[in-house]
């Protein structure tokens, strides 16, 4: 038991100094140049090493059969010391086997079958080669954009050490050996290292904190992981990146804090304006005065919605149906079933959003009070679709209004129409299409969508 100990520690010693020394894949640095390893010296002095030992090995033989002890001399200098310096073994070989070993063997065909040997070995050295120039230049990339690479079982346990994890969780190995490295995680963090779905083609990714080894305080790292499996489907390694994301993700957290407060400060704003305008009215009430003030508030309500969403999305994009429920909520409240809406996800503008809002509240506003919804029995659908196009996708709106009294056609456009219109304006092929058949009033709004805002196009 002793002995095997001995033998395998022995052998994973000579292996990570392989790695470290002659690949660089676990060296303290990441290699300079992508030929790199050892020196022309260092790999000089092995091969003048293997074939005197080769030699030695032949000489205590006693027999001219010893020469074979060449053979692997020759395959070592071949491996380690590339072209020049396997033909200069391969010539010191040939030289002191004719000079020792000249009787009770063919010298010619000696010679002829170590550089036969000598060739194989060459050719595969610079498949190695490029093996580790591969490997090189993956570990150049990783350390760019990360903090460390781990390779570890299926299990979790590492098996050797890994610079940049020393470097970043302050232990050397071998003290993060094994799955001992999990002491410098987070305790609460422990739970993502759980697989998630189809291990073998799902990237896995958690943000986990780490203990600072300077400070000793927690800092945020993005783990992704990904399995390596064998034929029987199990996982047998997992690669893993961990790079520092402490600074954004409190960053993150310090963005939601002002983007709460600005919401929240925005609907104290809103609230003011609206006890204003009503303050504002005259004592006696005056029906014009009202019309105003009814549409005045709708509009700034359904502003008030959009920015809001704006907020919540950071400006980033606005979905029309979040847009559409927060603009037509307070017409939703007196009677959910009659106005109905529905459509694909889709992405809008955060200027589209707004005019969107605008118009539907204008929509909303006109159908209480001359439309469907100004009877009981009236219904409103505002239904949207995508259809995808080669530049992008045709995003098709309706506002259609049933079992409400005929609509009429306006003399002239207002300034609702002009509202309404505006809300295509900023989209390419942008378009609005109003009609008023008997059946109820119908509003088409008709746009190009960049390609990302369409979903469908995923599919």
């Amino acid at each position: 038991m002793q002995l095997r100990t001995t033998l395998e520690s022995a052998w994973i010693w000579l292996r990570d100094l392989f790695s470290a020394q002659v690949l660089g894949t676990t060296s303290a640095r990441p290699p300079e140049g992508l030929e790199g390893g050892l020196s022309r010296a260092v790999r000089s002095a092995i091969a003048a090493l293997s074939v005197l030992v080769g030699f030695a090995a032949a000489w205590i033989s006693g027999e001219s059969w010893g020469v074979v002890f060449f053979f692997p001399a020759l395959m070592v200098a071949g491996l380690f010391g590339g072209a020049v310096i396997a033909l200069l073994a391969y010539a010191a070989a040939v030289s002191l086997a004719y000079a020792f070993f000249s009787t009770g063997f063919d010298i010619w065909l000696f010679a002829g079958a170590a550089f036969v040997q000598t060739a194989i070995v060459t050719l595969l050295r610079q498949l190695f080669r490029e093996s580790r120039r591969w490997g090189v230049r993956y570990r150049k990339l990783l350390s760019a954009m990360s903090s460390a690479v781990t390779v570890s079982d299926g299990e979790g346990r590492i098996a050797r050490p890994h610079p940049e994890l020393s470097t970043l969780i302050g232990m050397e190995w071998p003290d993060y050996a094994g799955r001992r490295w999990l002491r410098t995680v987070h305790p609460d963090d422990h739970r993502h290292f759980i697989p998630q779905g189809d291990v073998g083609k799902t990237l896995q990714r958690a943000e986990i904190r780490l203990k600072d080894p300077k400070t000793g305080e927690w800092r945020w790292h993005l783990m992704r992981a990904v399995a390596l499996v064998g034929e029987d489907g199990k996982v047998e390694e997992w690669i893993s990146v961990l790079s520092d994301v402490h600074e954004r993700k409190l960053a993150g957290e310090q963005r939601e804090v002002m983007i709460g407060e600005a919401r929240h400060r925005l609907k104290n704003l809103i609230t003011i304006i609206e006890s204003l305008a009503k303050a504002s009215r005259p004592a006696q009430k005056d029906a014009s005065v009202e019309s105003f003030l009814v549409r005045f508030l709708g509009r700034l309500r359904a502003l008030s919605a959009a920015s809001d969403l704006a907020l919540a999305s950071n400006y980033a994009a606005l979905q029309i149906g979040d847009v559409a429920r927060a603009t037509l909520a307070p017409f939703l409240e007196t009677d959910s079933r009659r106005l109905h809406i529905d459509g694909p996800p889709l992405d809008l503008s955060e200027g589209t959003g707004g005019a969107l809002a605008l118009g539907l509240n204008e929509l909303a506003t006109n159908a209480i009070k001359y439309g469907s919804l100004s009877v009981p029995e009236g219904r409103v659908d505002f239904t949207w679709r995508v259809t995808p196009l080669a530049e992008g996708a045709q995003v098709v709106m309706e506002w259609r209004e049933s079992g409400g009294p005929p609509p009429a056609a306006p003399q002239k456009e207002g300034y609702g129409a002009r509202v309404i219109r505006f809300i295509a304006s900023r989209e390419k092929n942008g378009s609005v299409e109003t009609s008023y058949p008997p059946e109820g009033y119908l509003c088409r709004i008709i746009f190009t969508a960049p390609r990302q805002s369409n979903p469908l196009q995923a599919d």
